[in-house]
């Protein structure tokens, strides 16, 4: 046997023992009875163990057990170590869920100067997996970043357009629907919300997509639609169609947008170590967001501004409300 061969054989050793655990057995029998105000506490876990015994808990198939699971760790970098340790366990095991990171908007958590794109994205596609689909797998997020609203999926896909092999598409009309969205025309696409037409091609990056894509026509008609690569332009996949989303941050208003806990799909269950301490850090988060937008100017960008317009934010009051009907772990160290 090769070494990887016999670590991935211990991990997958260990996992079961963990899942046989009677503690263990003993909440996964809990959520087969379904219960959706379930309470939990499970005592005595530190570091990666917290990662073992959720990754234990999704060993088991019961179609109880295979919903989304929304890990809230008490900081971006207490989350940034969950995701890895979760995934670097469950990329091993066979047939093993999705595991997803959920940020927030900005370079730093509560420091509303500077938007990271990148994050921006990657909440957009987090999104767009766990409400369509399978709607199973496991969302790591922290305070700060619930704190901002998303765009109700039914709102979204509303607002969706999308671009198919075979069919006729306008460039002019095109061009005005890309720039009410909110993207913006460059020679060469290499961002989220960029565009570029040259000829019978149009590139474009879409706000809820990891790639940009390549649209060329023959004529009027899509001809081909691949991803490509923004460092190189080389094309990578060929696809049938493109979905093109508008600007999550700038294009919906305050009554569009939810919290992440009213997006869940039905029976998803919350993992986190101590509620109150979530409602003190979104309440902090509140306070500071209300003192930057009071500060706000023309000067300052058109998209900070926009955002902050409406306050598309999650009241720590609404909090208890939103989690009501989902079961919830605590997992405790002590």
């Amino acid at each position: 046997m090769s070494t990887f061969a016999a670590i991935v054989s211990n991990l997958l050793h260990l996992l079961e023992a963990y899942r046989r655990h009677p503690a263990l057995a003993q909440l996964i029998q809990a959520f087969k009875g379904g219960e959706s105000d379930m309470r939990v506490e499970v005592r005595g876990l530190s570091g990666a163990q917290r990662c073992f015994v959720l990754a234990a808990f999704m060993r088991d198939k019961s179609p109880e057990l295979s919903k989304v699971h929304l890990v809230v760790a008490e900081s971006k970098e207490e989350a940034a170590y969950l995701q890895n340790d979760l995934a670097g366990i469950l990329e091993q095991v066979p047939d093993a869920p999705a595991v997803y990171f959920f940020p927030d908007s900005f370079k730093r958590p509560m420091f509303f100067d500077d938007l990271n794109p990148t994050q921006v994205l990657q909440r957009s596609e987090t999104v767009h997996k766990i409400t369509t689909g399978d709607q199973s797998g496991i969302v790591v997020t922290y305070p700060e970043a619930l704190f901002e609203k998303v765009v109700s999926p039914h709102v979204l896909n509303e607002n969706r357009i999308t671009v198919t092999v075979g069919e006729k598409l306008d460039v002019d009309f095109m061009m005005e629907v890309l720039i009410e969205y909110g993207f913006t025309r460059t020679d060469f696409v290499y961002e989220p919300g960029q565009f570029s037409i040259r000829g019978g091609i149009i590139d474009l990056f879409s706000f809820g997509n990891e790639h940009p894509y390549r649209i060329e026509l023959f004529d009027d008609e899509v001809e081909s639609v691949r991803t490509f690569d923004p460092l190189t332009q080389l094309s990578q996949r060929r696809i049938s169609n493109v979905s093109i989303v508008p600007n999550l941050n700038t294009r919906f208003r305050q009554d569009q947008k939810v919290s992440l806990f009213r997006i869940l799909p039905a029976g998803a269950v919350l993992w986190m170590q101590d509620l109150q301490f979530i409602l003190d850090r979104l309440q902090y988060c509140f306070e500071k967001a209300e003192l930057f937008a009071s500060k706000l100017t023309a000067l300052d960008s058109a998209e900070l501004r926009e955002i902050f317009r409406d306050r598309a934010f999650l009241y720590p009051n609404d909090v208890k409300e939103d989690v009501e009907d989902h079961p919830i772990v605590y997992w405790k160290p002590k």
